[in-house]
């Protein structure tokens, strides 16, 4: 049978028209995002107003270092973590084994100091009939002159004015030997997260909160290097035997590894975690991954950037990788006197009933003509 052109025409209109009248089952349809916490996130990539900023360009427990983690309770206070001054890494100057939990800002702040714990990434707040606690990497060892490489997360009281000086205290939680440990908690879902990283792949892990503060104590060894800051003090390298609790002996009830992409292959404008990675956050559903870097002060090196991935705790991307424009916004960050430079370094993310924050520190002038470090909440809703 011959086929004319004509008909060819006719079956193609007709198939056409088949397909458009088939059911909507059979046609897939993008899915719109409706929660309220995905739709926060996305709005990040939009310009922000200043009434978004909960914390506007504070000055924390010193001038001298980046913020490093974050967390804002129900009655609205901020809490920080900062490490202390560098000191030109002379002892009696320095100050580097030293890490503040700030309560709040301005005259009314409060500060507890922490000793050899680590740097401070990753702190949280957990709000108890009996007071409040900072969850914390602890068990940090001297890394290239600073404290790092945290091998366990500890739930400490927290007392203002107070000072710890062992590394580690409260209840304290021992990650296997990984050597950055950084925590994010939600009570009210029963979840103790913790992230670690090796060679810069980072691995969540996610247990409930109760079966972890129920495991037993177990004496485990940790080798650390430490002290030297002191005047007429010798660094020391010792193995110490802790009575704390082993969480690796607990099944996590998720866990997934977010992998460096190859850095000779890497594109930092579309590849999850080719930025350093600067802090999660957990709730019922997802995990908040944030990467990012800032621009050492030279506007010439261009904007900072700032980005963000939400996963569910299969680890499967639920809302993709997104730029957080705060970040690079340097009219914004001008015009409210925080950097002329663009410096902002991103430094946390948190979830609070569907409302989602970030903090980051600028470094630039302030009113006394002073180059100083500041920290700043943006919260998105």
């Amino acid at each position: 049978m011959k086929i004319t052109l004509s008909a060819v025409k006719s079956l193609l209109v007709v198939g056409t028209a088949a397909l458009l009248c088939m059911p909507s089952e059979a046609v897939a349809k993008k899915e719109k995002i409706s929660d309220p916490r995905l739709k926060a996130v996305q709005s990040m990539s939009k310009s922000v107003k200043e009434t978004q900023f909960v914390v506007k360009g504070a000055t924390l427990a010193t001038a001298h270092r980046a913020v490093q983690g974050f967390d804002i309770t129900e009655d609205g206070t901020p809490w920080f973590s900062q490490p202390g001054n560098i000191g030109k890494k002379q002892p009696g100057l320095t100050k580097v084994h030293e890490t503040y939990i700030v309560k709040g800002t301005g005259r009314n702040k409060q500060k507890m100091t922490l000793r050899y714990f680590g740097n401070g990434t990753g702190m949280a707040v957990e709000h108890a009939e009996d007071g409040d606690y900072i969850w914390i990497g602890s068990n940090g060892t001297k890394w290239h002159d600073h404290y790092m490489r945290t091998r366990s997360v500890s739930r400490i009281p927290y007392n203002a004015g107070t000072e710890l000086n062992e590394g580690y205290a409260g209840e304290t939680y021992f990650m296997g030997g990984a050597r950055y440990c950084y925590p994010a908690i939600n009570v009210a879902d029963d979840i103790l997260a913790v992230a670690t990283s090796n060679v810069g792949n980072v691995t969540i892990n996610i247990y409930s909160l109760k079966e972890a503060r129920e495991l037993p104590n177990t004496n485990i060894k940790i080798k650390t290097v430490w002290k030297g800051e002191n005047i007429g003090e010798e660094q020391e390298t010792v193995s110490r035997t802790e009575n704390i609790k082993d969480l690796e002996s607990l099944d996590p009830k998720a866990n997934f590894t977010i992998y460096k992409p190859e850095k000779e292959k890497a594109n930092k404008a579309k590849d999850v975690n080719s930025y350093n990675f600067r802090g999660f956050d957990v709730d019922k559903d997802y995990v908040y991954f944030l990467e990012g870097e800032h621009n050492k002060g030279k506007a010439e090196n261009g904007p900072s950037v700032a980005y963000i991935t939400v996963f569910d705790h299969s680890g499967k991307v639920v809302l993709p990788r997104r730029r957080i424009s705060v970040i690079g916004d340097g009219y914004i960050l001008n015009t409210l006197g925080l950097t002329s430079t663009g410096y902002a370094d991103i430094e946390g993310v948190k979830v609070h009933n569907g409302k989602v924050y970030i903090v980051f520190s600028t470094y630039g002038l302030n009113s006394k003509n002073k180059n100083v470090h500041r920290a700043s909440v943006v919260v998105y809703e």
